[in-house]
């Protein structure tokens, strides 16, 4: 922190030079217009009147069950109000945007620069996110090793995050050399449920647990940097410092029973580790107006988690070349070079809550430390107009140290390869494709398949005056032939198949009113070995579903010149499965309970503006939506929900 107040200082200094060179950097630019000295004290810059944009109003709001019918709306009546205003009054220029809808529900933007020479912004966005409290069900009440323990009965569970992004920017007069700081805050405030295993942690006593966790987390990032023009090339050196600080409940305190490497007692669980970290990098590039442009970057990174001791030490090298042979031909090559050296304490250990240390016997699993080397190189032609062509490859080899002590392979290399086509069929009618292979030798983890394939295709098409109409489909298919299971190999197989497809169409029915419709599908499907238990037991081809149906229509009419009217559906309707068939699953109830799920989500909005009096405009929101757990499951945690939001507002310009 005093690194930043003193870099703040500094700024200080720098932006009264700045204000003092202002004058003589715009008789310079005068002079580059062609306007002569006799000229200059003439000259003024065009005079704009400033506007002003003033809204109030109030939001009513209704809900019952689970507020996450609108998830990322804080549900409470609330008056509103929104401003805006554009200065400018050369070297001025001023913009100022606020958006209250409620008190953990805003958003502010501060834009102000002096000439070429100052550049500021301010950025502020708060948002809250509705969170369930999901009851836990004792599944076999008769069992004394199996035990349900719910701490947070009828707790209401919420989470504010605040957004705080500033920038200062400094151009030296006369010369194309700029100096910035950039801040980033991200914090998050509020309450959460916390579920976790107690008892002893073994399987002859395990309790599950659902308690309250109050959080208060900041991520904070600061970036200095200065870049240039240098004849050619230009320099940008920055230096980044980044931590996350966690403000309450580090970890959570419960008693829990002896087992084999430590005795009973009150023990921390479900730590949130503080990190840290630096990184300094370089970066050049040439003149982008050229034909064959250059850049590089180098970097140095240090990482630390301050809870576990974990450090690792990242260097990275990257270049790009292109080079634009002709107007219709270009290539683009790209090369980069990333080592981790990764290094974590040889022991672990556990302090109860009197401050008593166990230290686990054994050594803890060295980190892995690695090299990854990726390149590519990309070609793009145009043979004529309306058609381009694009072919690219990327191989990327990854070498590990210590691998084999986490079941991983020493290497993995990958390869892709990729074209695609853009081709405009007749005035109107688009159509672009895209193929996409990739072959990966030695996969280390067992969601990386073998190979895959990926065809994307999307059309549109403008048939009349008035329709706009477009589509597009994907389809990616995965296979991986020897799945790594610590225990056995007899786990072979892994499919999974990935659909896609997106449509809209857009209609002007008459002059004043337009009709938009759309439709979009979803659909997820793995295929694979899984293998369960101390004693392994493999279940082959157990299938895992997930499957989505997203409809809507949206309808825009301005009845009269002064009434715009607005009015959209739509629904989504979604489902997910997995299906074992191993009998240790199935007992003494299914896992697939658990995971077979069907949602649907409806919404409805309807807003209308009316010019209610000279520069005066008067203004209805209305939405509403709805969550309905089709299937009823009571042990899934899906959660019925309904919540309607109308909001009455009253606006004023001025020009």
């Amino acid at each position: 922190m005093r690194k930043i107040i003193f870099i703040l200082i500094s700024l200080l200094f720098i932006v009264n030079k700045v204000y003092a060179s202002q004058e003589e950097d715009d008789q310079k630019m005068l002079e580059e217009l062609g306007i002569g000295q006799e000229a200059q004290a003439a000259y003024k810059f065009p005079d704009i009147k400033p506007e002003a944009e003033l809204m109030l109003g109030y939001r009513f709001v209704g809900v019952s069950g689970s507020k996450k019918a609108f998830e990322y709306e804080y549900l409470k009546d609330y008056p509103v109000f929104d401003g805006h205003l554009d200065f400018f009054k050369y070297p001025h220029r001023l913009r100022l945007d606020l958006d209250f809808n409620n008190n953990k529900d805003y958003q502010s933007d501060v834009n102000y620069a002096y000439g070429d020479l100052l550049l500021t912004r301010w950025f502020d966005t708060t948002f809250y996110h509705n969170l369930d409290n999901i009851e836990l069900i004792d599944l076999d009440p008769s069992s004394l090793n199996y035990e349900v323990d719910i701490k947070d009965s009828d707790v209401r569970y919420g989470v504010i995050t605040d957004i705080h992004n500033a920038m200062l920017r400094l151009k030296t007069p006369n010369f194309p050399a700029h100096l910035y700081l950039k801040i980033l805050y991200v914090m998050k405030d509020g309450k959460f449920q916390q579920r976790s295993l107690s008892g002893s942690g073994y399987f002859d006593n395990i309790q599950r647990t659902t308690q309250e966790r109050d959080i208060d987390w900041t991520t904070a990032i600061y970036e200095i940097g200065a870049n240039s023009h240098l004849g050619h090339a230009e320099v940008e050196l920055a230096h980044i410092d980044k931590r996350f600080d966690v403000g309450m409940d580090e970890a959570l305190f419960d008693n829990y029973t002896a087992n084999a490497f430590r005795s009973a007692g009150t023990f921390p669980h479900n730590q949130v580790s503080e990190l840290k970290g630096s990184s300094n990098l370089i970066n050049i590039h040439s003149n982008y107006n050229e034909s064959l442009v250059a850049s590089a970057t180098f970097s140095i990174k240090e990482r630390e988690n301050e809870a576990s001791g974990a450090k690792a030490d990242i260097y990275q090298g990257a270049g790009s070349l292109q080079w634009t042979p002709l107007t219709r031909l270009s290539f683009f090559m790209n090369y980069s070079h990333i080592d981790v050296d990764a290094d974590n304490p040889a022991t672990a250990s556990i302090t109860d809550i009197n401050g008593s240390v166990t230290t686990y016997p054994g050594s803890v699993i060295p980190s892995i430390s690695k090299t990854t080397d990726t390149f590519s190189l990309t070609g793009r032609y145009n043979p004529e107009t309306g058609v381009t062509l694009r072919a690219k490859y990327r191989y990327e080899n990854i070498d590990r140290d210590k691998a084999a002590d986490w079941g991983l392979q020493d290497t993995t290399r990958k390869n892709t390869f990729s074209l695609s086509a853009g081709l405009r069929v007749i005035k109107g009618f688009d159509l672009k494709t895209e193929y996409i292979h990739k072959a990966i030798v030695q996969p280390s983890y067992n969601n990386e398949p073998d190979y895959s394939d990926k065809g994307i295709a999307s059309i549109s098409w403008i048939p009349a005056a008035g329709i706009n109409l477009l589509l597009n489909y994907s389809i990616a298919k995965e296979e991986r032939d020897d799945l790594y299971f610590s225990e056995t190999r007899n786990a072979k197989d892994r499919n999974t198949k990935t659909e896609n497809l997106m449509g809209s169409g857009t209609f002007q029915l008459r002059n004043n009113l337009s009709l938009t419709t759309s439709y979009a599908f979803i659909r997820y499907k793995i295929r694979q070995d899984i293998v369960y238990g101390d004693v392994a037991s493999t279940d082959n081809d157990v299938p895992y579903n997930e499957m989505a149906h997203v409809y809507s229509a949206s309808l825009n009419y301005i009845p009269i010149d002064k009434l715009n009217i607005f009015a959209l559906i739509s629904q989504t309707k979604s489902t997910v499965e997995f299906i074992p068939g191993s009998q240790d699953l199935l007992n003494p109830v299914s896992i697939a309970s658990f995971s077979k799920q069907k949602v649907t989500e409806t919404t409805y909005r309807l807003s209308a503006d009316y010019e209610c009096m000279n520069s005066f405009s008067c203004s209805l929101e209305f939405q509403d939506n709805n969550v309905n757990d089709v299937l009823d499951n009571i042990h899934d945690d899906n959660q019925d929900g309904h919540a309607y939001i109308i909001m009455l507002s009253l606006k004023k310009k001025w020009l």
